[in-house]
């Protein structure tokens, strides 16, 4: 990269890139930006042209969600619905597990909400820094299950006693769509929004008719892997760089597969998902990480307006059918 750009913005795995001469022209057009922390992450909103009431509303929208959906909030909706198993939910957060399974039919399962058991298993793990028991992953996996997860109307519910959902892996891309939305019909048309990674780019930028998006090097946090430049979509980046942890000597993922219970090892590293929207790249980002480089990739190439790139060890890169067009 070269020394005259000037990093915009930075997220898990990706980094908005503007030249100097863009940095000047921001100044000129005067974008509004600004950051807040909302859902456990830095959430930043850049806007043009400035709207001050557009800014907070979009702000507002994401905690509205996070409000809903958040497990670490006692009084969400998904927190209550996991203490009683079966719930009436808004229409925001209906849409969002049917969306969840969706993608969960999508992957065959390699997305899958009803994994918090065995997210809540391998944080116990860490914490006492002992890996599960075959017999403890197992007992676990009995909860699992996006089939489990039963739709009436508004109501939720759980097939099996103690089965609990993490959305988690799909609320912030749907969170960035729906701050989109908001700033739509606000009258904004350029805008970027990162919420942790999961980003939105709408419109043009002011230089260029495309945002130039840096891809970080999965070993390498100083280093691009690569730029991708593009408008109109949705992005998002799961890795192994970030979140991970080590116990009993050996480093593990934070993405677990839901069919295996264990955490998913070595192969990929990153997976980059470009889509029509945020929720998707979301959901795929986490789906196809699971799925592995060559699954993966197959997949995305059955998925219309979906493109992807995966990372494996040795730095082998697989990249799905229509992943140039993001490159020039």
């Amino acid at each position: 990269m070269s020394r005259k750009k000037l990093i915009f913005i930075t997220s898990l795995g990706i980094i908005v890139l503007l030249g100097l001469s863009l940095g000047i022209i921001l100044r000129r057009c005067k974008f509004l930006k600004s950051t807040q922390i909302i859902m456990g992450t830095n959430v930043e909103i850049s806007i043009y042209p400035p709207d001050e009431e557009a800014l907070k509303a979009a702000f507002n929208e994401i905690k509205k969600i996070d409000n809903l959906m958040s497990i670490y909030k006692n009084d969400s909706e998904v927190s209550s619905l996991n203490r009683q198993g079966e719930m009436k939910v808004s229409p925001e957060t209906l849409e969002v597990i049917k969306r969840a399974l969706e993608f969960s039919r999508i992957t065959g399962g390699a997305f899958d909400i009803s994994c918090k058991p065995l997210i809540d298993l391998w944080k116990k793990a860490r914490k006492e820094g002992k890996v599960p028991s075959k017999e403890e992953i197992n007992k676990t996996l009995s909860l699992v299950g996006y089939e489990k997860i039963i739709l009436e109307g508004n109501l939720v519910s759980f097939k099996e006693r103690g089965m609990e959902i993490d959305l988690g892996g799909i609320a912030k891309g749907y969170a960035v769509d729906k701050a989109i939305e908001v700033l739509k019909k606000k009258g904004i048309k350029r805008a970027l929004i990162n919420a942790g990674g999961d980003l939105y780019a709408l419109g043009e930028p002011p230089e260029g008719k495309k945002w130039s998006i840096g891809i970080q090097h999965p070993r390498n946090q100083n280093e691009l892997f690569s730029v991708i430049k593009l408008r109109d979509k949705g992005v998002a980046t799961s890795g192994d760089y970030r979140r991970y942890y080590t116990i009993e000597g050996k480093r593990y993922s934070h993405i677990i597969n839901p069919k295996t219970g264990e955490t998913v090892q070595d192969v990929p590293m990153s997976v980059t998902i470009v889509a029509a929207d945020a929720t998707t790249a979301d959901a795929l980002a986490t789906g196809i990480f699971v799925l592995g480089a060559t699954k993966g990739i197959e997949l995305i190439n059955t998925l219309p307006g979906v493109e992807g790139m995966v990372i494996s060890e040795g730095m082998e890169v697989k990249v799905s059918r229509g992943w140039g067009q993001f490159q020039n």
